[in-house]
């Protein structure tokens, strides 16, 4: 037993410094959330997370950035022509999880894996070292997509620093009108079979009654209606109208809607927004209406919605 005992010793001490190491790896940098575009002119990116910190630079409409972390609902951390900093969430638009654009990125990590999805199953297609500069052409549930050596895979975000601007022809065609909802770039595809599961199931609390701020079946606001509804099928919605146009899904135009996509509503004008219901087809939505109505179906072409409607998000895409 004692001839045993150093060469076990010696291997539980081989294993305790891999797994040390695996534990450096994997916390080299943070996963990066997605991406955005900037939705008013100059926008302070600020030193922290708040109006009292230093302003590093000025962001312009149209400006894409990448969410490194959801710091709270108002500041999220970002990534701007590599440059880091803070930003206030109210003035981005299309936050999204996955985002298209160009730009130059870097290894930051040693023995790096490109990957042929955006998953650590994936197939390997190359192991690159710390340094080694890629083209960044998107980024995918926290991993960029990148071209590197004729290859097109995917790295993951913790172990890559974006180092040049970038560029997005499908930013600058998505900017949306005062109307809401139009762009120049086309829709990304619906989800149909899982859409129409969606309105399916919201269907089923046709007649619940409207509380304001409920989020249950014991009672619904519009956004707490939603938000419900998307919850069963593993989707997390930001609260209340605005911040879930502002912050969820893409936008797309009225003539493009499908069902399960989100249909927004403002009566002040567009200073904010004041209504969100769910698109069930044929011009309908089901939403939470009022105290008297609770949940109901409505036609986006009556005349009360047509005067109020601002715009439409998809989220959730084929």
């Amino acid at each position: 037993m004692n001839k045993l005992r150093k060469p076990i010793l010696i291997l539980l001490a081989v294993l305790m410094t891999a797994g040390l190491l695996t534990v450096a790896a994997s916390a080299s940098g943070t996963m990066a959330y997605g991406a955005a575009t900037v939705a008013g002119p100059a926008l302070n990116l600020r030193s922290g997370p708040g109006t009292t910190y230093d302003i590093i630079t000025q962001l312009n409409e149209g400006d894409i950035i990448v969410i490194l972390e959801l710091t709270s609902s108002e500041w999220y951390h970002i990534n701007y022509h590599g440059v880091t900093g803070y930003v206030n969430v109210p003035y981005l638009r299309d936050v999204l999880t996955a985002e298209n654009f160009n730009a130059q990125g870097k290894i930051t990590g040693d023995m790096v894996n490109l990957r042929s999805k955006p998953a650590t199953t994936a197939d390997l297609l190359g192991t690159y070292t710390e340094g080694t500069v890629m083209t960044v052409i998107g980024i995918n549930t926290g991993w960029y997509k990148v071209k590197h050596d004729g290859k097109t895979g995917y790295i993951r975000s913790d172990y890559m620093d974006i180092i040049s601007g970038y560029s997005s022809s499908a930013a600058s065609g998505s900017s949306n009108s005062s109307s809401g909802g139009s762009r120049s770039s086309p829709a990304p595809d619906a989800n149909i079979e899982l859409g129409q599961q969606i309105v399916n199931y919201a269907m089923g609390y046709l007649g619940s009654r409207y509380v304001y701020g409920g989020t249950s079946p014991s009672g619904f606001d519009c956004s707490g209606f939603v938000s419900y509804v998307y919850k069963n099928f593993g989707y997390n919605l930001t609260r209340g109208a605005t911040s879930m146009y502002r912050t969820n899904g893409v936008s797309i135009s009225k003539s493009d809607l499908a069902v399960g996509d989100l249909v927004f509503f403002s009566s002040n004008g567009g200073s904010s927004l004041t209504h969100v219901g769910l698109y069930i087809g044929d011009n309908e939505f089901i939403h939470a209406s009022t105290p008297s109505s609770g949940v109901i179906i409505s036609r986006l072409d009556s005349t009360y919605y047509l005067n109020v409607w601002y715009g439409a998000k998809r989220i959730i895409t084929s």
